[in-house]
């Protein structure tokens, strides 16, 4: 097993690695095209971003086995100066169904360590309980993995999710906000101070999600103040049963 970094969606490599993401994650609303990509690739290094939030770098990481694309991961790293500390944003990690239970994910979780020495990794996880049996259902069939298993596979990792009501803004002016996911954090072991989530947050929104090199935006503003409105945000580690 082989592993490449690309910081460009400019080689059928990546194309072949993108349409194996899209296969994974079929919900609009929570993904991109590969425009949407490399215009957040284009941002790494942007004078007026550094100078406003401090280096970030974004990476897509693919699993290679006999020529092919089996698993990626695409996440990214930021610098918080004013905290002196790292943090990783996992915004994809995605196994094909014919290599998963083979510990792919694992070590495509390891990659990002590796590449990006983080103090704290965030992802987000779709929530069970803020499903209906439809979504449910289309979650199960693009990922097979159900969501309560899957957050338990990271529970497992070490990931603790947030308490909190998280939402994520939309990806571009034709999206809606992602309501349906929480926000999850390793390590887990204690609450974590508010400060570190806004500006892990801040960062993730404004670079990540809205691509924003200048300005503020009101919702997004919104969101980080509800926030700061705790010292400290709970964790839970026990994956989510939904009833549904």
């Amino acid at each position: 097993m082989d592993f490449k970094i690309y910081t460009s969606t400019d080689s059928e490599e990546f194309v072949r690695l993108y349409e194996l993401f899209r296969t994974v994650f079929t919900d609009p609303d929570e993904t991109e095209d590969l425009d949407g990509i490399q215009a957040s690739l284009s941002l790494v290094g942007d004078p007026q971003l550094v100078r406003t939030y401090g280096d970030f770098r974004e990476y897509w990481v693919a699993a290679i086995e006999d020529g092919r694309p089996v698993g990626g991961v695409n996440f990214t790293a930021f610098e918080l100066p004013s905290l002196g500390i790292t943090t990783a944003h996992i915004n994809y990690l995605f196994v094909a169904p014919d290599s998963r239970g083979l510990g792919l994910g694992s070590s495509l979780l390891e990659q990002v360590r590796v590449i990006s020495r983080p103090d704290f990794i965030f992802c987000e996880q779709n929530d069970p309980s803020l499903m209906n049996r439809e979504e449910l259902e289309e979650d199960m069939r693009s990922s097979g993995i159900s969501p309560q298993e899957r957050i338990g596979w990271w529970t497992r990792r070490g990931f603790g999710r947030l308490e909190f009501r998280y939402v994520q803004p939309p990806l571009s002016p034709d999206k809606a906000p992602a309501e349906g996911m929480s926000l999850n954090v390793c390590p887990s072991d204690s609450p974590l101070d508010a400060k570190v989530v806004e500006a892990h947050l801040r960062r993730f929104f404004y670079i990540s999600v809205l691509k924003k090199a200048a300005g503020t935006d009101a919702y997004v503003e919104s969101l980080l103040e509800d926030v700061l409105r705790r010292s400290f945000i709970s964790l839970s580690l026990n994956p989510i049963i939904s009833e549904s």
